[in-house]
């Protein structure tokens, strides 16, 4: 029953590879691991009817094979490299050292040898989740999946290290111990689990690109209006309750039109482009940066007086006139209006009109300024 589930659960991750966005990677090796599994249990189920090395080998190999593609699958996911031939080689001379003790018959080293193998590839897993994925992921999927290889990394080290006390030389894995039957249902239950874990860490990655999506200026990577505006309010209501210090710069791209009209729209949003990243590498870690509509961005400073947002609104002008843009892709200016949170102001609207009139007085005298 076991590795009817693990097929199903790796048919299911199959499926909706297909459905997923092509950027989100190592669903394939994902749906294969359940199945390597459920596989090799179909082989184990063979005893008897086949020569007990051919069982014991194949079983081992599909056994090390869908650990080792739950593992690959995760290096893709989170798009590291793939390090499949040097775990390639190490299950190659596990299975050979197994081999060996087939032919000179000793179970306890065999079950050494493979737990040890299994260990390895287990808390290498584990470890590449704890520094990447639950770092990117930030979310309950990569936890449950540290969670669950901690667990199976245990099991397997507490059966490798029981098999000289519980095991003969000439037992096999159907000799009826409890070490070995508590063994055998906890890996199956880990491999459920695990399969459970990567098919939520795929279905958090979907919904991260769709909060992406949702609050993300394709062209420019800033915040959407509606994004931008929602920021807005929370800094302003933070503001008005503790009195914090709030900035935002209201800016316009010079003569943005007549390089659509001279260029076409195609450099036009190049020129966005570019623009929007020289702007971002000028501002701190907390400030926001939104396109408001247009040519037209707004930069949230949070705790930021007069003074220093004038002196941020003046970095971004210069960090705009330094840009070199790409071949073919004409420089640009900016005007800016400065405004920020004085008594008696009710909502960020207020903020963004005197910020729109100091843009209109940058605009007036001479564009290329900050009001």
């Amino acid at each position: 029953m076991t590795a009817l589930m693990a097929a199903v659960m790796g048919a299911v991750l199959l499926g909706m590879r297909r459905n997923y966005p092509s950027g989100i990677q190592g669903l394939l090796l994902w749906a294969l691991a359940p199945m390597a599994c459920a596989a090799s249990a179909g082989v184990y189920a063979a005893h008897g009817l086949l020569p007990e090395i051919l069982i014991a080998q194949t079983g081992n190999a599909l056994l090390l094979t869908g650990c080792g593609l739950f593992y690959f699958g995760t290096q893709r996911f989170l798009e590291r490299p793939v390090t499949w031939r040097f775990w390639g080689g190490i299950a190659l001379l596990s299975l050979a050292l197994l081999t060996w003790f087939f032919i000179r018959p000793d179970y306890r080293v065999r079950m050494v040898l493979f737990t040890g193998t299994m260990t390895a590839c287990v808390l290498a897993h584990a470890r590449l989740l704890l520094w990447h994925g639950a770092r990117t992921e930030r979310g309950f999927a990569a936890w449950l999946c540290i969670a669950t290889l901690l667990l199976q990394a245990v099991v397997l080290v507490l059966r490798g290290a029981a098999t000289f006390w519980v095991d003969t030389a000439d037992a096999s894995r159907f000799t009826p111990t409890f070490v070995q039957n508590a063994y055998i249902a906890s890996y199956c239950f880990s491999v459920l689990l695990l399969s459970v874990g990567v098919l939520l860490m795929s279905s958090e990655r979907v919904r991260q690109e769709f909060e992406l999506l949702a609050t993300r200026d394709v062209l420019t990577g800033a915040l959407t209006r509606r994004a931008l505006l929602q920021a807005g309010g929370e800094e302003f209501d933070r503001w008005r309750r503790y009195e914090h210090p709030l900035s935002l710069l209201l800016l316009d791209l010079d003569h943005f039109k007549q390089v659509n009209d001279r260029h076409g729209h195609l450099v036009g949003d190049r020129v966005l482009a570019g623009s929007a990243a020289a702007i971002r590498a000028a501002l701190r870690g907390t400030d926001r940066l939104g396109r408001y509509g247009g040519e037209e961005f707004v930069i949230l400073l949070p705790s930021t007086g007069a003074d220093a947002a004038r002196a941020s609104a003046e970095r971004v002008r210069t960090a705009l006139l330094a840009h070199e843009p790409a071949p073919g892709v004409p420089p640009c200016s900016a005007s800016i209006g400065v405004a920020w949170a004085q008594p008696g102001d009710t909502s960020l609207d207020t903020l963004l009109a005197r910020a729109d009139v100091a843009l209109y007085r940058a605009k007036a005298n001479g564009r290329n300024r900050v009001e």
